[in-house]
């Protein structure tokens, strides 16, 4: 299949090859220079001739040329300040959103905290509760066992018997 070309040297985007947008456009534009260039050579070239074609056409010939040169600097100059200007602005979108979406999921955490806060207290009381508990549980089985060792000694005989001042009430 034969390349499709513009009038710039450069395939059409049909014919040429998958790459990047900004490439492709520098591509051409690479192009279009390189196309001014040789018109440029080429009316230099016809300038040797000016006896035969007039002096006044190939000044109104060169004036044309660089004025179409000049036109197209001054274009791309103006399309690569409103590229970058559009960067710019989705950079800033995109800080933005950023911003949005950190104070959005920083005020998500404050509010579950907060909602988690009766839960972190009830554990609380709960752990408190178990260290109760657990202490109440510990005097219960030394009085358990105190008892358990006075009444074995007592059944032996070799224990005295507890007064009624030692006696402890529950």
């Amino acid at each position: 299949m034969q390349d499709e070309h513009t009038p710039y040297g450069t395939k059409t985007p049909a014919a040429s090859s998958a790459g990047t947008p900004e490439s492709e456009v520098s591509k051409q534009w690479d192009a279009f220079q390189r196309d001014l260039d040789v018109l440029g050579r080429q009316l230099a070239e016809i300038g040797t001739h000016g006896a035969a074609l007039g002096e006044h056409f190939l000044a109104s010939l060169r004036t044309r040329f660089d004025e179409v040169k000049d036109r197209a600097t001054s274009y791309k100059a103006a399309t690569e300040q409103e590229i970058e200007a559009a960067r710019r602005m989705a950079q800033a979108q995109a800080e933005s959103t950023l911003d949005d979406v950190r104070a959005r999921s920083t005020e998500a955490a404050k509010q579950m905290w907060e909602k988690a806060q009766p839960l972190r207290e009830g554990a609380k009381d709960v752990g408190e509760g178990l260290l109760r508990a657990w202490g109440e549980l510990r005097a219960s089985f030394g009085k358990a066992a105190q008892r358990l060792h006075t009444e074995g000694q007592q059944a032996n005989g070799t224990a005295p018997v507890p007064t009624e001042d030692r006696r402890e009430t529950t």
